[in-house]
């Protein structure tokens, strides 16, 4: 005899059978060869209490006109740093407003881990790491369109609140496929 506590257990066992036999394995001609690039881009060092703006910080231009599904953005700071930062193919920063929005692609902002020092002259600004990322893909069917020769840029805007000075890098991932 079944007691009533594991009625609801067992009803779940043949729903969980059809959804399962409802699913179809993906053949692999129909998966389509997603490529990425990954953009290395730095402001060079940047001194302790200083914002350090830089424009074209780093570029990748493709050889084939592309359609750009996705941009991964990961946090890579440990301590006191306030980020900004732009993927586009505008030659600058922040030209992406108002109802003119071609080229613009990704724009991500994030603050690191680090204390704020409030007027320290010394001591670690360091707390541990807190990696994040940030990411954006577009819906089925979607992307954003960059002709072949035309370059994409990775903008950065960094504030260093830590004590100490730093050569800031960070890395934008595209993912993208060809166009015909």
């Amino acid at each position: 005899m079944i007691s009533n506590s594991r009625l609801p257990a067992l009803a779940a066992i043949p729903v969980l059978f059809i959804g399962i036999a409802l699913l179809s394995p993906v053949d692999a001609g129909d998966i389509k060869p997603l490529k990425t690039v990954v953009i290395k881009a730095t402001t060079g060092l940047c001194k302790r209490g200083e914002t350090c703006h830089k424009d074209r910080a780093g570029s990748w231009t493709p050889k084939i006109p592309i359609a750009v599904l996705g941009v991964s953005v990961a946090e890579q700071a440990d301590i006191d740093l306030y980020t900004d930062v732009e993927v586009s193919t505008r030659p600058e920063m922040y030209q992406c407003a108002g109802d003119d929005s071609a080229g613009c692609i990704f724009r991500a902002k994030y603050a690191g881990p680090g204390l704020f020092d409030y007027g320290a002259a010394s001591g670690s600004t360091y707390i541990g790491s807190n990696i994040t990322t940030t990411s954006m893909t577009f819906p089925s069917g979607y992307g954003i369109m960059v002709p072949a020769g035309e370059p994409i840029y990775v903008h950065l805007d960094v504030r260093n609140g830590s004590l100490i000075d730093l050569k800031v890098d960070q890395d934008a991932w595209i993912y993208y496929v060809p166009v015909d």
